[in-house]
């Protein structure tokens, strides 16, 4: 690490062009006297019981019961204001849609502004565009300036998690874990049956780096892939006809011919896959392109794998560049980081089979040219009709979006409060349905709707992006979150339809047992090892394995291509994680 911020510290001559994100006057940041606070989890209409019988061992002094370790068991609701003093907190975060912003400044929008009138902390948001997160989050580490609160610090810091911690940057929330009650209640005692969330949160059992988003509902299938049913029609094929590749590339070809519009029916982003929403993982192998973090590691038979460098990858590889050389594939994919960037050519009746979130469909068919327009979920691609699937994803109800604390920190106690309060009963409200009539309202019935005003929005802004900005950001904040905030509208049921499709194929087709433990956790020195590695190997993969799915390098350079990550440590990678997990399977038997 010291070799990394040595080399980092180079930078520091821009650092003038980013705003400070520690004490404006100029002096710096202190990590204060820490004093515990309060705290309370969801309701019940949400979430369900406890599993099993929780022996609480005390009631603490700060209101709200604890077992031996000191984890709260029940809920804790807190006295509001959280404070009256006028300490000022930084959050450095991302806005996807910063052109939807009708203020200069987020904290002028409408949920800022209840937080801060509810409980009463001021907060100074350090919004940074989501082009250059990875380049700004280097900057504010290399001079030492990082802002009390960073959503998203797991993925930019040059290390592990324990490094994060390690080096001095960042809390362990376990340390303060009297200031997180609520947080530490969802991920233990709320359902202690769901192990996959609370190994998700806990990295070992005194050690968590992050708060996370957490699902209502864990298992859920949001997104994954649709194809153009009004297409489909015109060849004689319905959605449900397309099981295995060889269906995928029939229907594919058929509608590029039967469609002027489509040139290229099936459009990819950079990545490939889609992180935690895999379509292509009937090879056994979860190819996701990296970019800041290694490729998704598996198990095959026991045995540790790591995606992108396999015979498996190398399967699928062969088997899409098929498709690309029939022309059924965008040929600049890999300019798109996401499929958000290419909408335009969604609506522009320009692609047959895409990657969708559920909630957006609603949008996409509103947005579309055609009126016709008619996404219907797909299921995944199989090599055989029949076929069980052993490689994903776990069911932890943990999100994407997550928050770290500065270990120089302008009020630390504080800053846990105002996150921990995101899963309190009344905080997690606010939190993900947004303040009551903007996006979200409750009718005479009791019953929650999204507003007219967010249905129907004057400059054509859509209910999805206005959900990330007006309430909880799954992608980005930590919190609690509940797909419904964006489903409760007459098109609701064409989301929910959606969800219910994907998530009950897998349940039936998947059977997880090649997945990597979320328990295996690596230990100091084997971090260390992965972290020695990984930078090479995220690049050489990156810059390498998207050449053979467009013919651009060949699949006679695969040996060489994988001897060379050999060469720069993928075998000590996998071997690492080999250990960790035989390790793990000795702990637990």
């Amino acid at each position: 690490m010291k070799k990394k911020l040595a080399l980092m510290l180079a930078i520091l001559l821009v650092l003038t062009l980013f705003a400070a994100c520690g004490d404006k006057s100029g002096t710096p940041a202190t990590t204060t006297t820490v004093v515990p606070a309060s705290t309370d989890a969801v309701p019940d209409e949400i979430s369900p019981s406890p599993s099993e019988s929780v022996e609480t061992v005390e009631h603490s002094q700060y209101g709200f019961a604890v077992d031996a370790n000191g984890i709260a068991t029940e809920p804790y609701i807190y006295e509001l204001p959280l404070t009256t003093s006028d300490d000022v907190l930084s959050y450095w975060f991302t806005v996807w849609t910063p052109q939807y912003l009708p203020e200069s400044d987020f904290a002028d929008t409408a949920l800022p502004q209840e937080a801060l009138a509810r409980t009463g902390v001021s907060v100074e948001y350090v919004m940074v565009p989501s082009t250059n997160r990875p380049e700004a989050f280097s900057v504010l580490l290399a001079a030492d300036d990082l802002c009390d609160m960073m959503c998203n610090a797991l993925s930019y810091y040059p290390g592990t998690q324990l490094e994060m911690v390690e080096d001095g940057f960042f809390v362990n929330i376990y340390d303060y874990r009297e200031f997180m009650p609520n947080y530490l209640y969802q991920t233990t005692y709320l359902n202690p049956s769901d192990i996959d969330t609370h190994s998700s949160v806990f990295y070992y059992e005194d050690f968590i780096p992050a708060a996370h988003c957490l699902n209502v509902k864990s298992g859920e299938m949001i997104g994954g892939f649709c194809f153009r049913q009004d297409w489909l029609d015109k060849v004689d094929l319905n959605a449900d006809d397309i099981v295995t590749w060889d269906d995928l590339y029939n229907a594919l070809s058929l509608v590029k011919s039967a469609v002027d519009t489509c040139e290229y029916p099936l459009w990819l982003s950079q990545t490939l896959e889609m992180t935690k929403y895999w379509q292509f993982q009937s090879f056994g192998s979860l190819s996701a392109i990296p970019s800041t973090m290694l490729p998704p590691v598996y198990l095959k038979d026991g045995v540790v794998q790591l995606g992108c460098t396999t015979a498996e990858d190398k399967a699928l590889m062969e088997k899409l560049n098929e498709f690309y050389n029939a022309g059924l594939i965008n040929p600049d994919w890999t300019s798109y980081a996401l499929p958000a960037d290419f909408t335009a050519s969604t609506y522009n009746n320009e692609i047959a089979y895409q990657y969708h979130g559920a909630t957006g469909l609603a949008d996409a068919k509103k947005s579309s040219v055609d009126p016709d327009c008619n996404w219907q979920p797909t299921q995944k691609p199989l090599l055989y009709e029949g076929q069980i699937l052993h490689v994903g994803s776990s069911k932890s109800r943990v999100g994407t979006g997550n928050c770290s604390f500065a270990a120089k920190n302008n009020n630390l106690e504080l800053a846990m409060k105002w996150i921990d309060y995101r899963y309190s009963p009344e905080g997690w409200e606010l939190y993900c349905y947004g303040p009551e009539g903007v996006v979200c309202y409750i009718d005479e019935n009791g019953e929650r709707r999204n507003t007219e005003w967010a249905l129907n929005h004057p400059d054509g802004f859509e209910l999805t992006w206005l959900v990330f900005l007006y309430s909880l950001d799954a992608f980005v904040d930590p919190g609690i979150v509940a797909t419904e905030t964006k489903l409760l509208n007459d098109s609701g049921e064409i989301a929910n339809k959606t969800i219910s499709y994907w998530t009950d194929w897998l349940s039936t087709n998947y059977d997880a047992s090649g997945v990597f433990p979320i328990g295996a956790r690596l230990s100091i020195e084997q971090s260390e090892t992965i972290s020695r590695y990984q930078t090479d190997i995220i690049t050489y993969i990156s810059e390498n394995f998207s050449g053979f799915l467009d013919g651009s390098k060949s699949f006679d350079d695969w040996d060489e291509y994988v001897e060379t990550l050999n060469i720069m440590g993928l075998q000590a990678i996998t071997d690492t994680y080999q250990d960790a997990y035989e390790e793990y399977l000795e702990r637990i038997a």
